[in-house]
């Protein structure tokens, strides 16, 4: 005992700590087991829709089409018009030599590796792409188009050697096939 003027304070012992009683694992048993019985019957059903190896969705391919006609190809570009020198021949020996693998013989886009890709290569005598100006062809062409398998062919991309005529010619062929 410890006295202070009169006060006398008593030792008091420490008690120990006693571990604190938990939930134990129980709980976090189930709620992983929720997690992975939820994503076990959801991937099915998001792999349909996100990890699609098919057919586009219905409105996924007009989404995308108008994607590119508004936003990839600049506003300069859209309205360049095909020049009177472009020679639909001289593209059709292009596309024989470098095309024809996705887009097939026709231009249906049912090439050996067209159908194999996602999206599948573009169909070039459908309205989807006959309806894009002169310039959207030649921009596409030369550039490529994103998160697609359309290279670049334009002589400033990796592996592009074709110069802007030999596209405009390319150009004048994909007009040509329509009729075909």
């Amino acid at each position: 005992m410890a006295t202070d003027q009169g006060t006398t304070y008593e030792a008091v012992e420490e008690e120990e700590e006693k571990p604190k009683k938990g939930r134990g694992f129980l709980p976090w048993i189930i709620i992983l087991a929720i997690i992975v019985l939820g994503g076990l019957l959801t991937a099915p059903l998001i792999g349909q829709i996100i990890l699609r190896e098919e057919t586009p969705l219905p409105g996924e391919a007009m989404i995308s089409d108008l994607g590119l006609r508004l936003l990839a190809v600049p506003s300069d570009q859209v309205d360049r018009k095909m020049p009177s020198t472009a020679n639909a021949a001289r593209g059709e020996q292009s596309y024989s030599a470098e095309c024809i693998i996705c887009h097939g013989q026709k231009g249906k886009g049912d090439g050996q590796y067209g159908i194999l890709m996602y999206p599948n290569a573009a169909d070039l005598t459908a309205s989807r792409t006959q309806t894009k100006t002169d310039g959207m062809l030649f921009w596409e062409i030369a550039h490529g188009v994103n998160l697609t398998g359309m290279p670049g062919f334009g002589k400033d991309y990796p592996g592009g050697y074709h110069t802007d005529d030999e596209i405009w010619d390319l150009v004048a062929y994909v007009r040509s096939i329509a009729a075909k």
